[in-house]
């Protein structure tokens, strides 16, 4: 096992690849973590901690008084997932491919034919139509971004035509296939459900078809040879008119706004990935606790009060005034300490127990897979971990560059726990897991100065004064950091850093900052 020090070095910070962060929308920003298990027979689980470490600038005026935790995870937009199964799409067209969406597909088809329909046979082929879109949609953009990244090295081996003809070829016979899976669903004794699924997968696959080989067309240019260029644009041809013979609203038009277009594309989109999708059972970690506390502190309360008034009635009448003020001074010292009890009790369970605990469930099995635990606080500057410091300041370009911007650290952590036994015994093909996490910004913005000022520039060529527009924007600072364990020895760490370009109106883009130690 790796010691602490042999791990914290800069190589680490490298090699973190499974990792992005880009940015969604205006207030929002995504990052997908990808966590990949282990394969040692003996590894019954495995345990991931992400720690995430927000640089605020203080002049956003964002602090423990004015933004709770319960408005981060109204804010924060956790999901979870399988990653979607590595093939090639001569591997889906392999017929000896017991892997292959298409394969099961084909042979659960035939267990119907035979007789042998279930609810469960019909789930099945379901999620395969859904997980073949997936694949395929993987597939292409894998093998498409490595011919567009090395196409002038694969040019120079002159075997750059080859490659993408023989790509192509692949693609038709995949068109091939899928018509053929079209006309044995017409003619199966099956629900419209799963015709329904079918031509959904059908149209999604089309259009990655599309999108695809129209920007290798765009990207390329002239560079492509003629027959090349004249074979795509017939595949391209071919699936505009697929998609028009079936009255698909997955066709572009000229001179419109194609909102039905892009309205149609996320329902496919999410359909056909939902298979991927892990369902999550939140379960509240401090309210049984609490309950027991806060019964402890009513006893309690209850017991010095009943004492103190035995006490009272030995010294004086009950009639007596003495008797009345003190007792009403009992009854208010009674209520206090039940509501010191209680504060200090939540603060006790605050720092024991997870902000939020959820539960992996996979919805298919109903099989829990792992569970999540969540917590957020603010920490004081010098309770921040060094290594993290080390990394916020790495890009710096001055010592006197920390005073200047002076921040407030938000942290996050999250630990994730998978349970390797159960993920293999119910999947062959879905096992490493990417942790989507969604952020909205909206909230930061709230004391942001405008985004649009002005400044005066000497201008020597006028001589004159003038007024120059300049940006007014925050640099929103986020180390990120994951460990993974082998028990309860530390495994792997990793370590990234990204900067969030925004200002009063939202996100302008996101950086990723280089580390240098």
């Amino acid at each position: 096992m790796n010691s602490r020090e042999d791990i914290f070095d800069v190589a680490n910070f490298r090699k973190w690849k499974e990792s992005s962060m880009e940015r969604h929308d205006l207030y929002n920003f995504e990052s997908k973590i990808d966590y990949i298990l282990d394969r040692i027979p003996t590894e019954k689980e495995s345990s991931y901690l992400l720690e995430v470490f927000f640089f605020i600038p203080e002049s956003l005026q964002i602090n423990k008084e004015s933004y709770s935790k319960e408005q981060f995870f109204l804010d924060l937009n956790n999901r979870i997932r399988f990653k979607t199964p590595q093939m090639t799409i001569q591997g889906l067209l392999d017929e000896q491919n017991k892997l292959s969406p298409i394969y099961v597909i084909l042979k659960k088809l035939k267990e119907i034919e035979y007789g042998e329909i279930s609810h469960e046979t019909n789930i099945r082929i379901e999620r395969e139509i859904r997980l073949l879109a997936c694949i395929v949609k993987v597939s292409l953009r894998d093998q498409f971004s490595f011919i567009l990244t090395f196409y002038e090295k694969l040019k120079k081996q002159g075997n750059i035509a080859a490659v993408i003809s023989n790509y192509l070829d692949d693609i038709e016979k995949l068109e091939t296939k899928m018509n053929m899976l079209r006309d044995m669903f017409y003619i199966s004794q099956i629900p419209y459900k799963l015709r329904e699924a079918l031509q959904y997968a059908d149209e999604y696959i089309s259009l990655q078809i599309k999108t695809w080989i129209a920007q290798a067309i765009k990207e390329l240019e002239k560079q492509i040879d003629n027959n090349i260029r004249s074979k795509m644009i017939q595949i391209i041809e071919r699936e505009q008119d697929f998609r028009k013979s079936i009255n698909s609203t997955l066709i572009l038009e000229e001179n419109s706004e194609n909102e039905v277009f892009t309205y149609y594309e996320s329902i496919l989109k999410k359909y056909v990935q939902g298979v991927l999708y892990l369902e999550k059972k939140k379960k509240d970690p401090k309210s049984r606790s609490l309950e027991i506390l806060y019964s402890i502190a009513a006893g309690f309360a209850m017991f010095l009060s009943l004492f103190l008034t035995v006490l009272l009635l030995t010294a004086y009448d009950v009639n007596s005034i003495p008797f009345i003020i003190l007792a009403v001074v009992i009854y208010i010292f009674k209520d206090r300490i039940k509501d010191i009890f209680r504060a200090y009790s939540q603060k006790a369970v605050g720092l024991v127990f997870p902000d939020q605990r959820v539960d992996i469930l996979d919805k298919f099995y109903q099989v829990t897979i792992g569970e999540s635990r969540e917590k957020v606080n603010f920490i004081e500057w010098e309770n921040v971990p060094e290594e993290i410091l080390r990394v916020r300041s790495s890009s710096n370009k001055s010592p006197l560059e920390e005073e200047g911007k002076p921040e407030v650290v938000l942290s996050y952590l999250q630990k994730i726990t998978l349970l390797n036994e159960k993920i293999d015994e119910i999947h062959k093909r879905k096992k490493d897991l990417s942790n989507i996490i969604r952020f909205n910004i909206k909230d930061f913005l709230k004391y942001a100065d405008d985004p649009i000022q002005h400044e005066r520039l000497w201008n020597n060529k006028t001589t004159e004064v003038e007024d120059v527009l300049i940006s007014k924007v925050y640099h929103l600072n986020i180390v990120l950091k994951l460990s993974s364990y082998k028990g309860k020895d530390l495994k792997r760490l990793f370590f990234k850093k990204f900067r969030v370009i925004l200002d009063q109106k939202g996100i302008k883009r996101i950086e990723e900052a280089d580390i240098t130690l």
